[in-house]
């Protein structure tokens, strides 16, 4: 790793201490909701000016001084970056603009929302960013928990299972489309058990059962229930199985 991408020694025993955590929520009544929204948090930035401040000070301790532009300086720069764009050659910079500008593009993307240390790379990789100080410059965050796949992983698998009703199998395949390895995914996805997924495919059943019309055809309703469990990732013995029984209680057999 060049000299620029180590952290300092001040760093070093920053990263040793303990991060303060958030105050744990209050635990609610239902078991399974409690399993989904139960997990601590990862500790990490807690707000976008504690982001901004992380990176400013890998800035300020890594990158060397230099005098400002003058203002003909920065019309000659902005010319010269217009007249790339528009010739669709790649923009000349140095290796120090460069991370320059990758520090940049990150702060950008996570201070919209987490993100994997892959979909960060190919955001720089889409900006023509030099693969090698990309991924220094990843490996940099990284080591100061800026980016960290197992957090993102974990906070992942528990707002998609709670929001959108995602069965494991639904939440590993967007995991791997992440570039989280399926090693960190299964870690990740212990957090839902077979009791509280399938709990949780009767209560998507429930809500689509409301409309009297699904209690005329009894058939054509577990058609619809199973393709709609099938769709969020469960497996077809178990959202069949949860259809009828759900319908069942519902209706009655007829």
């Amino acid at each position: 790793m060049p000299d620029w991408a180590k952290p300092t020694g001040q760093e070093l025993e920053q990263l040793k201490e303990p991060a303060p955590k958030r105050a744990a929520r209050p635990a609610k009544s239902s078991q399974r909701t409690q399993i989904l929204q139960g997990t601590a948090e990862p500790e990490k930035p807690q707000t976008v000016d504690e982001l901004r401040a992380a990176m400013d000070n890998i800035v300020a301790n890594n990158s060397p001084e230099a005098e400002s532009p003058t203002k003909k300086e920065r019309r000659q720069a902005r010319a010269e970056r217009r007249a790339a764009r528009e010739s669709g050659e790649p923009e000349e910079l140095s290796d120090d603009q460069w991370q320059e500008k990758a520090r940049g593009i990150i702060l950008r993307q996570l201070t919209a929302s987490d993100k994997t240390s892959k979909q960060l790379k190919d955001k720089l990789l889409e900006k023509e960013c030099p693969e090698d100080i990309a991924d220094e410059v990843l490996e940099r965050y990284a080591e100061l928990n800026l980016v960290d796949d197992e957090r993102f992983a974990k906070s992942w698998v528990v707002a998609r299972a709670r929001s959108r009703g995602l069965a494991r199998g639904a939440i590993r395949h967007e995991l791997r489309s992440k570039g989280i390895e399926d090693e960190v995914a299964a870690e990740a996805l212990e957090q839902i058990d077979d009791e509280t997924e399938e709990a949780r495919a009767r209560e998507l059943v429930r809500a689509k059962l409301r409309p009297a019309s699904m209690g005329l055809d009894r058939d054509k309703a577990l058609r619809r229930l199973v393709g709609m469990l099938g769709r969020k990732g469960y497996h077809g013995s178990m959202a069949f199985k949860v259809a009828r029984e759900e319908w069942e209680e519902r209706y009655g057999t007829r």
